[in-house]
C-alpha cells in the first residue's frame, strides 16, 4: 500500500486560510474601534507607548523628581504644541501622573484581550489541526483485492482503530477512489483510498470442439481465469466456424483496470454433430442424425452394441471423407411414468405402504412411487394421498386417491393355542402352531405368560397366550402345560420304529431303497445338539425319535432301531478314540458291508450313504481322520 501524507488536511488548510483572511479583514476595522479619541483624532505615540507599558508608569512612581523633570523636557513640551487640542488630555494626565500610575480604559483592556487572545487561539486550533494530521496518511493506494484495515491508515500502531459509521463503503475489487474516515481514540481522520489494478489477469488454454457451422462462446477457450477484478472475455477475431479442422484462436481478456492478456488456444471443427440425443426404448439413430457436412459417411462405432434401454452416455465414432470425428450418444428419459391407484379403506393406526394404493405402473425404465406426505393415521375420516411415482430420467407423475380410517373396536382371536405335554429336562416352543387373526393385522403382539412353569419337576402349569392389537384390544387364552417324568419300555420304542416305517417305506422296495428312505427319515428328522442320552441305545433312539434331536450317538441308534425293525443287517462302528469321538453305521444289503452315517456334516453336501471304505477313508484323510477306526475290530468293508 502506498500512503502519502500532508502538512494538514485540506479542510484543515481551508479553515485556517479563511481564517487568516477573516482576521487581516477585521483587524484594522477593530484597532481603529478602540484607538479612536473622544475627539476623534488619533492619540500620540508615546501616549499609546505608555498604556501599552504600565511598567514605565509605576518608575514614574517610584521616582517622582523624573516626572518632574519631564515637565520641564523641551521635547515633551514640543511634542503637546503640535496637538493644541490635546493639552488638556495631556495636563490631565499629568495631574493623574502625579496623583499615580496611569490605568487603561474598558475599551483598551477588551482591545487588548482580543489582540493576545484570538491570535492565540487560531495558532492553537492550527497546530491542532496540525497535529491530528500528522496521525494519519492523507492518501493511500492499494493494489486491487488486497486486504485494508482501518490501522494501514495510520502513522501510528492502533489495533482498535475502526472504520468511522459515516465512513463510504468501498470495494477492493472495483478500482477508483474512495473517501473513509478512520476512528481512533478520540480522532476521525478522513483519508482516501485509491484502489488500481496494475497487474494483468491470467488464463489457460482450452482447446474446443465445435460442429460445421455451430458457434462458440470467449469464454469456452479459457480456463482457470484470475485476477482481483472482474474480467471480460472476448475474441480478438472472431473464428470461422464454416472450416473444418484445426484453427488458432485469440481471447482477449481485459480487467477493470484495463489490464490485457492475449491467450492463444484452438478451435476444432467436426462435420459431425458433439452429441445425439435419443429416447430410452428406441431405435439407434441413423447417420443423419450425426453428419451434418461431408461427400461419405460411415460409423466406426458399432451401435449395435449400445442398450437403448439404459440411460447412459456412450462414445460413437464417425468418419466423415476419411477423417474420423469423435460424437455422443445420450440416452434419455423424458416420457414421465403411467399409473394408476385406487382408494384404500383401514383402521386407524394401522401402518399403510405407498403399494397398496398401487394398481399399474408402466414405463421404459425403473420407477419409484412414494407418498408425497406421509398420511395422518390418528384420525378416522377421509383423506386425499397424493402419491408421486419418479422413473429413472426423474420425470415425475402424481396421482391422488382417498384413503378413509375408522375406528378398530374387534378384539384378535388366538388361534392354535392347545394343552402340551413333554418330558423332565425337555424343552418347549410356547409359540409353534399358535398364531393371532385380527381385522386389522398390522401391528398385532402376542405375549406368553410362562413364568409358572417348571420344566425340571413334572407337574402341570398353566401358560397364558394374550394377544393386543394396535387399537390396543386384547384376548387371552390359557392351556396346560404338563411334564411328565420320562419313562418307556422296548415294546413301545419298537411300536414307535413300526410306525415311522409304515410312513417311509412302501411295499415292493429294494433293500437299497429301504436303506435310502430311513436314512433320509433320519437325518430329517433328527436335528443336532452337542449332547445326547448314552449309554442304553435303545433309550438313544427313542429320543432321536420322540424329541428329533441329539447328537452322533443319537443319530447312529436311531438308524440302527430302523434297520432292525426293517429287517436290514446292521452293525454299530465307532472312531479310535482321540480329541473327539464318533460312531456310525455298517450295512449290508446282501453284497457285503458298507458305511452309513446320518450325522450332518459341516460342508459335506454328499450322503455318506452305502460308501466304501476307501470313499470314508478318503474323506477321513481330508478332514482331521473324521471317521480313522481299528479295521482289525470290523469286518472288512467293501
Amino acid at each position: 500500500m502506498e500512503k502519502v501524507s500532508s502538512d494538514a488536511p485540506e479542510d484543515s488548510r481551508e479553515s485556517s486560510s479563511e481564517k487568516e483572511k477573516e482576521e487581516n479583514m477585521s483587524g484594522p476595522e477593530g484597532k481603529a474601534e478602540s484607538d479612536v479619541s473622544p475627539t476623534g483624532k488619533d492619540k500620540p505615540e508615546d501616549n499609546t507607548a505608555r498604556k501599552d507599558k504600565p511598567e514605565d508608569s509605576q518608575a514614574g512612581k517610584d521616582k517622582p523628581e523624573d516626572s518632574q523633570a519631564g515637565k520641564d523636557k523641551p521635547e515633551d513640551n514640543t511634542a503637546g504644541k503640535d496637538k493644541p487640542e490635546d493639552l488638556a488630555a495631556d495636563n490631565s494626565d499629568t495631574e493623574n501622573s502625579a496623583a499615580g500610575p496611569a490605568k487603561p480604559s474598558g475599551k483598551s483592556r477588551v482591545l487588548i484581550f482580543c489582540l493576545i487572545f484570538f491570535p492565540l487561539l487560531l495558532l492553537l486550533g492550527a497546530g491542532g489541526l496540525y497535529f491530528i494530521d500528522s496521525l494519519a496518511y492523507n492518501v493511500c493506494r492499494v493494489e486491487a483485492g488486497v486486504k485494508v484495515s482501518p490501522g494501514d491508515f495510520l502513522k501510528y500502531e492502533d489495533e482498535e482503530a475502526v472504520f468511522a459509521p459515516d465512513s463510504a463503503p468501498f470495494d477492493i475489487t472495483c478500482p477508483g477512489e474512495y473517501l473513509v474516515k478512520i476512528k481512533s481514540g478520540f480522532f476521525t481522520h478522513s483519508c482516501r483510498l485509491i484502489v488500481q489494478d496494475t497487474i494483468p489477469p491470467t488464463g489457460d488454454p482450452v482447446q474446443v470442439q465445435a460442429q460445421m457451422g455451430g458457434s462458440c462462446e470467449p469464454g469456452e477457450f479459457v480456463a482457470n481465469i484470475a485476477d482481483a477484478t472482474e474480467v471480460a472475455v472476448s475474441f480478438v477475431e472472431e473464428p470461422d466456424y464454416t472450416i473444418s479442422g484445426v484453427q488458432p484462436v485469440r481471447i482477449l481478456l481485459e480487467d477493470m483496470g484495463h489490464n490485457q492478456t492475449i491467450i492463444e488456444s484452438q478451435l476444432f471443427i467436426t462435420q459431425v454433430v458433439e452429441q445425439v440425443t435419443v429416447e430410452v426404448g428406441q431405435e439407434a439413430p441413423g447417420l443423419e442424425s450425426f453428419v451434418v457436412a461431408g461427400q461419405e459417411a460411415a460409423f466406426v462405432t458399432d451401435l449395435g452394441e449400445i442398450d437403448f434401454s439404459v440411460l447412459g452416455e456412450y462414445p460413437v465414432e464417425v468418419q466423415v471423407d476419411g477423417q474420423v470425428y469423435q460424437s455422443r450418444l445420450q440416452v434419455v428419459d423424458t416420457v414421465p411414468p403411467q399409473a394408476e391407484v385406487q382408494d384404500v379403506e383401514g383402521y386407524v393406526l394401522a401402518p399403510r405402504s405407498v403399494e397398496e394404493f398401487v394398481v399399474r405402473v408402466e414405463d421404459a425404465t425403473e420407477v419409484t412411487a412414494a407418498f408425497r406426505q406421509e398420511p395422518d393415521l390418528t384420525h378416522t375420516g377421509v383423506q386425499k394421498v397424493e402419491i408421486v411415482f419418479t422413473d429413472a430420467g426423474n420425470n415425475e407423475t402424481v396421482l391422488q386417491a382417498k384413503l378413509t380410517l375408522k375406528e378398530d373396536t374387534e378384539p384378535p382371536v388366538i388361534q392354535g393355542a392347545k394343552d402340551i405335554s413333554i418330558f423332565v429336562g425337555d424343552s418347549v416352543s410356547y409359540r409353534k402352531n399358535v398364531s393371532v387373526a385380527d381385522n386389522c393385522p398390522q401391528g398385532v403382539e402376542l405375549e406368553v405368560d410362562s413364568s409358572g412353569v417348571n420344566l425340571k419337576e413334572a407337574g402341570v402349569y398353566p401358560v397364558i397366550y394374550t394377544a393386543r392389537d394396535l387399537a390396543g384390544n386384547t384376548s387371552s387364552v390359557t392351556v396346560n402345560l404338563t411334564v411328565k417324568d420320562r419313562t418307556f419300555n422296548g415294546e413301545e420304542v419298537y411300536a414307535m420304529a413300526d410306525t415311522v416305517l409304515a410312513e417311509i417305506l412302501t411295499e415292493g422296495m429294494t433293500p437299497l431303497e429301504k436303506v435310502t428312505a430311513i436314512y433320509d427319515y433320519v437325518k430329517g428328522h433328527v436335528a443336532y445338539v452337542s449332547h445326547s442320552e448314552k449309554g442304553d441305545w435303545l433309550k438313544a433312539a427313542y429320543q432321536g425319535l420322540s424329541e428329533g434331536k441329539g447328537d452322533c450317538y443319537t443319530y447312529a441308534n436311531t438308524s440302527k432301531l430302523l434297520l432292525t425293525r426293517a429287517g436290514i443287517q446292521n452293525m454299530d462302528i465307532a472312531k479310535i478314540p482321540a480329541k473327539s469321538n464318533h460312531v456310525w453305521n455298517l450295512v449290508d444289503i446282501g453284497d457285503g458291508w458298507y458305511h452309513f452315517d446320518t450325522c450332518p456334516r459341516r460342508g459335506l453336501t454328499e450322503k455318506i450313504l452305502m460308501w466304501t471304505d476307501e470313499q470314508l477313508m478318503e474323506y477321513s484323510d481330508s478332514h482331521n481322520k473324521s471317521h480313522n477306526y481299528d479295521h482289525s475290530a470290523y469286518p472288512e468293508v467293501n
